[in-house]
């Protein structure tokens, strides 16, 4: 089974990651990935099943998570692809559920501290190439996201970051114009 296949098993609801080149990833858990893909199930939950049947920890879920969102954010950083940038905020936001649900919430706010940086940068690229409805929708993620980091860590930077997405939002709604105006009253707080 090749490498997308065995990834889209995991996660079926990210469609956005059939336009994801993944010949150059590389994963201690691929062997799992694939084998898990080759058994006929799908979703994290059957994963995780899939995981604790062969004698592993839960936390092996979280790690291959972890592994996607890197590989996506590298193939942003270092290639441009514009093609990960979409699924790379819905992987991080999966992480923040798993991470959260499952305890991890230390993991959670290290990889909001090192990441969302990234996001920010991520929303705007969107901002630029996406309908008014998907950037507007994506950009409020990646505000309450900030927000979040901004109200749990004191450095000045993730103060500016949000400063830069809300400037961001506020710009974007008023832009799309009726669009915009709804989102700003559906999207109470932002």
């Amino acid at each position: 089974m090749d490498t997308k296949t065995a990834i889209m098993k995991v996660l079926p609801e990210l469609e956005e990651l059939k336009e994801v080149d993944f010949s150059k990833y590389s994963s201690q858990h691929l062997a799992l990935v694939k084998a898990f893909g080759e058994s006929g199930k799908s979703g994290l939950a059957e994963f995780e099943e899939f995981i604790r049947e062969k004698g592993l920890d839960e936390s092996t879920a979280g790690n291959f998570l972890i592994s996607l969102f890197q590989y996506l954010l590298i193939r942003y950083r270092r290639y441009g692809e514009y093609s990960v940038v979409k699924p790379a905020i819905k992987v991080f936001l999966t992480l923040k559920g798993w991470l959260n649900e499952k305890g991890f919430e230390n993991e959670w706010r290290l990889l909001l501290h090192n990441f969302v940086g990234y996001l920010v940068d991520m929303a705007t690229k969107i901002e630029e190439r996406e309908d008014c409805e998907t950037a507007l929708s994506y950009l409020t993620v990646v505000y309450r996201l900030t927000k979040e980091a901004s109200e749990n860590f004191t450095e000045e930077y993730f103060r500016r970051l949000l400063e830069t997405v809300e400037e961001k939002l506020d710009s974007l709604r008023e832009s799309c114009g009726k669009i915009g105006h709804k989102f700003k009253k559906d999207a109470q707080g932002c």
